[in-house]
């Protein structure tokens, strides 16, 4: 295990070196300049597809810009002081080099196991109950929990400060008035579902501690705004989370167990097909 250990930090410390390498054999198989090269440095060329490569999902147009900017520049840099290396006769070690034939072996493989792995693992309602029954106990609270509704608004609202001063639903108020899609990361409006009590501010668990079930909390003023809670149940440490409040959890659980099942025995197959010798003995010597 130790020395899988160490072959993943060491292919991990050589993957730019192999990605440069690979990039760079490609941009120089071209005899001729492509017409979709971004940059060139004698006859070793950056195409425009590589380039993209490079770039995260979801850039605006200016960023990407920038960035592309960017990475021709570092490209060619790269680019030109490894002409010089190759010029002036310098190699990579074959440690280096085996650790990156290593790197492409791996790549590979994943892809091999998210083709053959990747599939709809169902998990029926009894799959779930029979493992929730098996393994209650590892979904035992290690805090007191509290199932709350929250609303977050910034200015004193007579007309709504007095519906919700008589709803006894907030989360239906929240939809009726779009509160959910001013929901922020920050100041989340709607269904917390179970959470920690001592995570929440001293203010707030102060007026939960007051609260039954059910209630919906008077206005609790901050220097943003107003919070309203609703606090729709309440359970102490020690107890077991219900089989709702875990199912996906569960459903999660199982299909990471049944892909890694289904690998083993992808494994084992292949093991089975594969003409296979160890020679432990060497390692003494």
């Amino acid at each position: 295990m130790s020395f899988l250990i160490h072959l993943q930090k060491s292919i991990r410390l050589f993957i730019p070196v192999a990605l440069f390498l690979i990039l760079t054999i490609r941009c120089g198989q071209n005899t001729q300049p492509p017409e979709d090269m971004v940059a060139q440095v004698n006859d070793h060329y950056l195409i425009k597809e590589q380039l993209q490569y490079r770039l995260p999902d979801g850039l605006d147009k200016e960023t990407a810009l920038v960035l592309q900017k960017d990475i021709i520049s570092k490209w060619v840099e790269n680019e030109v002081l490894y002409q010089a290396a190759l010029q002036e006769g310098f190699k990579l070690s074959p440690k280096e080099e085996f650790f990156i034939r290593e790197y492409g072996k791996s790549l590979l493989v994943q892809r091999y196991l998210n083709a053959r792995l990747d599939k709809e693992y169902s998990v029926s309602r009894q799959d779930m109950e029979e493992y929730y029954q098996k393994h209650r106990n590892e979904f035992v609270r290690q805090e007191d929990e509290v199932h709350l509704v929250h609303l977050f608004v910034e200015h004193r609202d007579k007309v709504i400060f007095k519906e919700i001063d008589k709803t006894d639903d907030l989360s239906a108020l929240i939809k009726h008035y779009y509160f959910d899609e001013k929901s922020t990361k920050e100041q989340p409006n709607g269904d917390l579902g179970y959470v920690p009590l001592n995570i929440l501010p001293d203010n707030f668990i102060r007026t939960l501690k007051r609260m039954k079930t059910g209630a919906v909390s008077k206005p609790i003023k901050t220097k943003d705004g107003y919070h309203f809670l609703q606090l729709l149940d309440m359970e102490k440490k020690g107890t077991i989370r219900e089989l709702d409040i875990v199912k996906n959890q569960i459903i999660f659980r199982m299909k990471r167990e049944r892909r890694e099942k289904e690998r083993e025995r992808l494994l084992k197959e292949t093991k089975n097909n594969a003409q296979i010798q160890t020679y432990l003995s060497k390692i003494k010597e």
